[in-house]
């Protein structure tokens, strides 16, 4: 700042000086045609202080700056929101909380960020994105403060750390649909909705992957500790939203894109129900990992580093889904690629329920987490490649809505029937659920997709991708 002053004043100086000079030269006579009086005035625009430039920055420039300080947020919120999640749940395992306590503490920040991902969504479709964005990463850093200064097992303590939910399903469905904005409906190439959705994921991610190994790092300094640090990474990402959000406001206007105008819109909506019908199925067992895994843990004789260290292993396998779907569109608009990965899902989460040691722990996270990987880069490539922009904030709400649902639901029945059975059946019974998902999906796909494909002609499984724009 006091740089900026220091030129624009030395420049207004030169200024003065420059009208001085030639004010004795602004009525001046020159040979023109008859040797009329020209007024001769000088060009008094300022030039402009260093590190500005008269001419805007292109819109596409300005996109790119816009969704890189997006992924930074996404980042720093989930590795602030998986340093508390470790941190609590191994805490209250080691205190020895059983299964249902905490599978009812997950449930509860599953719901929460069910309810305020639909809010966030409908908000953001009639007031603009910016306000439930911030709303939902400040109330990210009052949980994670409730959580570090309230007593454990508290009713403060437990609504705070239930409250993360709400945070976390207030602020993705608009950061969502911002980086969606800008791309035509349908998009399918790297370029487009598939390369935002890989930087996006990949981002999230390798948030997570940082929460857990510095969560499991961390906890034998102290829970204090390791909240503290994930406060103060909540207080630089509430900088960054509020910078965001400001940041939003000279983004280049997004066209009000009729729906009728994507050619292959129908064919997306139907796959983006069928997303959301694994992704109850899916996060069902992805919850009995993220909030009941330190029980399993505990109770085998994992270190909570080691822990830490296994959940980040599980987080590489879901990066490398994402890029193995980024670059291979063979997925795309095709149902067998989805049962297959289910049926491996579903394996994984049997492996998980017989684990006796890190490794096999770890071989049942690896194929848990290509199902994980899968139906969340799926569901999102479905919902903005079938939605106009104005409506994919919304779109990206019920999506992340279905998936806190299938969390929800599955560490609350996980929970009582880790309770009831032992540490290990709440595994086998998310893999009944996925296989019972599976099924209803095989009526989903006759019922939505394949009369699509009889009126098309095709008659045959695979479909071709919605045509560039």
């Amino acid at each position: 700042m006091p740089v900026f002053w220091s030129k624009t004043s030395c420049e207004g100086i030169g200024l003065a000086r420059g009208i001085q000079s030639t004010g004795s030269q602004l009525f001046t006579r020159r040979r023109a045609g008859q040797n009329d009086p020209v007024l001769n005035l000088p060009d008094f625009r300022p030039t402009p202080p260093l590190g500005f430039s008269r001419h805007h920055p292109k819109p596409h420039a300005l996109r790119q700056r816009f969704r890189t300080l997006l992924y930074l947020i996404c980042v720093l919120t989930d590795c602030s929101t998986f340093i508390v999640t470790f941190t609590v749940t191994r805490r209250l395992a080691e205190e020895g909380a059983s299964p249902l306590t905490l599978g009812l503490l997950g449930a509860g920040f599953s719901f929460a960020a069910a309810v305020a991902s639909i809010a966030s969504g409908l908000a953001a479709l009639r007031w603009g994105a910016a306000t439930p964005f911030v709303a939902g990463i400040g109330t990210l850093l009052l949980s994670i403060l409730g959580c570090r200064e309230l007593p454990p097992q508290s009713a403060g303590f437990l609504a705070a750390y239930v409250s993360l939910g709400l945070g976390l399903g207030g602020l993705y469905p608009p950061l969502i649909g911002w980086l969606n904005q800008g791309e035509p409906s349908g998009a399918a190439e790297r370029s487009g909705v598939s390369g935002r959705l890989i930087l996006f994921c990949i981002a999230w991610n390798l948030g997570i992957m940082a929460g857990q190994l510095t969560g499991g790092a961390l906890f034998t300094q102290g829970p204090p500790v390791a909240l503290g640090v994930a406060l103060l990474l909540a207080i630089a990402n509430l900088g960054l939203a509020l910078w965001a959000s400001r940041q939003s406001l000279r983004l280049p206007h997004v066209p009000q894109t009729p729906l009728a105008a994507v050619g292959d819109h129908q064919r997306a909506a139907a796959f983006q129900k069928l997303s959301w019908l694994a992704n109850l199925g899916g996060m069902f067992g992805g919850s009995l990992v993220l909030h009941l895994i330190s029980d399993l843990a505990v109770s085998i004789g994992i270190a909570a580093e080691r822990q830490g260290e296994v959940m980040a292993l599980w987080r590489v396998v879901i990066i490398a889904t994402y890029l193995l779907m980024h670059f291979a569109s063979g997925w795309q608009f095709r149902m067998l690629p989805s049962v297959v990965s289910q049926i491996f899902g579903a394996l994984g989460l049997v492996v998980i329920s017989q684990a006796q040691s890190p490794l096999s722990l770890l071989a049942g996270l690896a194929l848990l987490g290509q199902l994980v990987g899968y139906n969340y880069f799926s569901g999102l490539f479905y919902s903005a490649s079938g939605n106009p922009a104005q409506n994919r904030a919304l779109t990206a709400a019920i999506h992340e809505a279905t998936l806190a649902a299938g969390m929800a639901v599955g560490t609350t029945v996980g929970g009582a029937l880790g309770n009831l059975a032992g540490h290990r059946v709440p595994y086998l019974l998310g893999a009944v659920v996925v296989t019972g998902v599976l099924a209803g999906q095989g009526m989903g796909w006759r019922r939505w997709v394949r009369p699509l494909e009889r009126e098309s002609g095709d008659g045959s499984e695979r479909t071709s991708r919605p045509a560039d724009q």
